[in-house]
């Protein structure tokens, strides 16, 4: 354990829920569509192009500084001659609104980089919004979130998508195609784990529910459904979350750990690495013992040519 507790592991990860979000939503297709097919009511399939936009947007505050802002998300998505933008963030603290505020900053930074305008007029178009909310969601009374602009003319505003973690159940999610949902799916029992922590029924039955979530992932993989990168993806991303939920929860963390745990080193890619390693250590050895004996052999050499020249000089 690190002096603040932590678990000494490099899987841990401060930002373990942002970089989840992103990582899956940069590198993976195939579990991106579905998701925005069900929060937009989009029906992308395999032919979209999906172009990644940059997400890092500089803020002006009144004192003339600048802070970065960096967006969990933004991308179009292009099909049929069609592009739409989107933005889209994972909340995982409680929602209590300030994250509408981060919303319209970012959205705001991301319209004036798309802007386009002419001498008098200058257009600017808001992306489509999409808000995962991890943690307690009651203050959210609807399914969309709504930022409303007052110009000097009319108001006018526009909504964000919500979906929450919590209405979702393992059958759903993968009914539903909803795979980025996975590497979350522990926040479900986030308020029960001082319980789960303390019973060893209950863990054993959670580590089941993850067993149960591999061996469907598993299936999706084999089926098609789900690419090989992916399903690495997810497992790996799954590991991090549960790590970093369970960080103050020994005897949960170790159990339902070395369930995803041991199933990420036995990923594909991670085995080929290991094996590369090994492999590489072999090859080392090889070389080691094969430089030795050149040097052995020299070494004779040289004795004999030793002896060779005493003999000549009697």
């Amino acid at each position: 354990m690190t002096k603040e507790g932590r678990p000494n592991n490099p899987l841990y990860s401060a930002f373990a829920y942002d970089d989840a979000f992103r990582t899956m939503e940069t590198e993976c297709d195939d579990i991106l569509i579905p998701f925005v097919n069900y929060i937009f009511g989009e029906s992308y399939d395999e032919h979209a192009q999906i172009r990644r936009m940059r997400n890092e947007h500089f803020w002006e505050h009144q004192d003339h500084s600048d802070q970065k802002r960096i967006t969990d998300a933004h991308f179009t998505i292009t099909q049929d001659g069609i592009s739409k933008s989107y933005h889209m963030e994972c909340e995982s603290q409680d929602y209590d609104g300030t994250v509408l505020v981060r919303f319209f900053e970012y959205d705001a930074q991301i319209a004036i980089a798309d802007s386009a305008g002419v001498a008098n007029a200058l257009k600017v178009r808001i992306p489509h919004g999409g808000l995962l909310l991890l943690g307690d969601s009651s203050k959210v009374k609807s399914d969309v979130l709504e930022v409303i602009i007052e110009t000097p003319e009319e108001s006018m505003s526009y909504h964000i998508k919500v979906i929450r973690i919590g209405d979702f159940s393992i059958d759903s999610i993968f009914e539903k195609k909803l795979y980025m949902l996975i590497p979350f799916y522990i926040f479900n029992y986030k308020m029960e784990l001082d319980d789960i922590d303390a019973d060893a029924d209950r863990i054993a039955a959670l580590a089941d529910l993850y067993k149960g979530i591999i061996n469907r992932l598993d299936a999706e993989q084999e089926s098609g459904r789900l690419s090989s990168k992916s399903h690495g993806v997810i497992i790996r991303l799954t590991h991090k979350v549960i790590y970093k939920i369970m960080e103050k929860y020994n005897n949960a963390r170790e159990k339902v750990g070395d369930v995803m745990g041991g199933e990420v080193l036995d990923l594909p890619e991670i085995r080929a690495y290991n094996e590369g390693k090994a492999e590489g250590r072999a090859e080392g050895k090889a070389e080691g013992q094969a430089e030795r004996d050149a040097l052995e052999a020299e070494n004779e050499r040289l004795k004999q040519e030793i002896e060779r020249l005493r003999a000549a000089s009697v």
